[in-house]
Parts: C-alpha cells; structure tokens; sequence
C-alpha cells in the first residue's frame, strides 16, 4: 500500500503549451515554454551554475509579471514553484532533505489556499499540475503524508486532463499515479491510456521527452526491456543533454527502474528522525 500515492517528481515538469489561457497571461505562457526546454538541458549543467541561471531567470521573469498578469497572485505562484522545483532538484540530498521539505511545505500550503479559493473556471490547467507536483515532493517521504495527500493530488491531475485531454504532463502524472496504485484505486489499463494520451499529445521537445522517458520506464516495469530502450532512445535524440539519460540507463542496467530509483530517492519506505517530522507525518 506505500505505493498508493507516488507520482512523478518535479524533474516531471516538462511541457509547456503554445497558446495562452484564458486564466494566465500569454507573458507567462511564454515563460513556461522557455523554461522547460532549459531545466530539461541544465539537468547535465554543474548544480551550481543551474541554480543561478534558475535564479537570474526567476528575477528578470518577476521584474515584468505584475504588468503582464491576468491573475498576478495565480501565476507568481506558478512561476515560483516550478523555478523552486527545479532548484530543489539540483540541491537535493540527503543532508538538505529536511530544510527542503520544511519549505516545500510552506509553498505547498500557500497554493494549496490560492488554489482553493478560486472555482475551476479561474484555475490554469497548469496551476493543477504545479499544486500537485509540489504536494508530491512534500509528501513522498512519509506514508501518512501521501495518504493524507495521495487523492487530492489525483484530483488536481485529473481536473488538468478535463481542460485538456492530450496536455502531456498532467497525462504522465496520472499514469503514473494509476501505475503505482492498488485496485481498486489505481488501473493498470487506465495507466496504458493515459500514457498513450500523454505521447499523442506531445507536441514541443519538453513534451517528447517527458512523455517517451516516463512510458520507457513503464515499460521497463512492464518486462519489455526492448521497448523501453526504444521509447529512451527518442529522448536521446531530442539532443537535450545526457546526464538524467545516462543515469536511467544505469538504472536499468542495475535491475530498477527510475521510477523505482526516484522512489527510493524520496526515502519514503525509510522511517523519518523525530527530529525531521512534520505535522503531517
């Protein structure tokens, strides 16, 4: 039952749509778009210099926002969190996993209380991607926390998916979640769908990487190794970097999967200090 509520991580924030909503502003449309491609390519920078360039892009995004904004507090949290997202990813360890998740846990609550004030017609299909990513990196490292978390992440995936069926990432999440999760909760034939959704609707490289390394790891979970390396294979020849590749690679050639690796990263199945629970643990 531990498995009920993991879902991808925020290296999983990958596409961006070409076309602006109606809840956010073309401005932070345009944004987004940039800064997927490069998190995909910093993946393979120095941490370091990842983390300023996050920053030095972070600060020349929010010196234009409050002029260009539909909704300025709905997409300055947006903003904020997959620039903060990215950011935790190029310090984490075990040594920051705490400090990390303490303020992952403030973000999460000031989103959670942005998110819920609004009703569905004034929420981005992004912000429901971005309120459940951020919710999954707090709560993947306690079992309670994703039970307590785990169906409400699964609602705002699914909440992104009726705005737009094919939107890849929120596609991928989902699968994800159906993977992992036990009947009656998860589907495995439910994963496979969204998954396929996930592909066909990948339009832009961000979207192609995503969508074809996360059903190369479903594969792989699957036993068709072949396939899996096929499916891998495009991510490579999208020419984004090698570095997150080359690891999932040596993944499989140990015998797990990435997403097995991502899990056994998060320390979810290891029992939290009374030093580093939080009120959720």
């Amino acid at each position: 039952m531990k498995k009920i509520f993991l879902a991808v991580f925020a290296a999983v924030l990958c596409s961006m749509p070409l076309l602006a909503e109606n809840e956010i502003s073309q401005y932070t449309e345009q944004k987004l778009n940039e800064f997927v491609i490069q998190r995909i390519i910093m993946k393979s920078w120095d941490h370091t210099d990842a983390i300023r360039e996050i920053d030095e892009i972070k600060t020349e995004t929010f010196a234009s926002l409050e002029e260009n904004a539909i909704d300025y507090e709905q997409e300055a949290c947006l903003l904020d969190a997959i620039y903060f997202l990215e950011t935790y990813e190029h310090l984490y360890s075990k040594e920051h996993r705490a400090a990390l998740r303490k303020q992952t846990q403030v973000r999460m609550k000031k989103y959670h209380a942005m998110i819920e004030k609004r009703s569905d017609e004034k929420i981005s299909k992004w912000t429901y991607i971005v309120c459940a990513d951020i919710t999954n990196y707090y709560m993947t490292r306690s079992v309670a926390a994703c039970f307590k978390y785990g169906f409400k992440v699964k609602a705002w995936y699914t909440a992104a998916i009726a705005k737009d069926k094919y939107f890849t990432l929120a596609n991928s999440c989902l699968a994800n979640w159906h993977f992992y999760a036990p009947a009656p909760f998860g589907s495995d034939k439910r994963a496979r769908e969204l998954y396929a959704n996930g592909l066909k609707g990948a339009k832009t490289a961000g979207e192609q990487y995503l969508a074809n390394m996360y059903y190369s790891q479903y594969l792989y979970e699957k036993k068709k190794k072949d396939d899996a390396k096929k499916y891998l294979q495009v991510c490579y020849d999208l020419d984004l970097g090698t570095t997150e590749l080359d690891l999932i690679s040596k993944c499989n050639s140990d015998g797990i999967s990435f997403l097995q690796y991502l899990r056994n990263r998060s320390g979810v199945d290891e029992e939290i200090p009374e030093n580093e629970k939080q009120s959720d643990d």
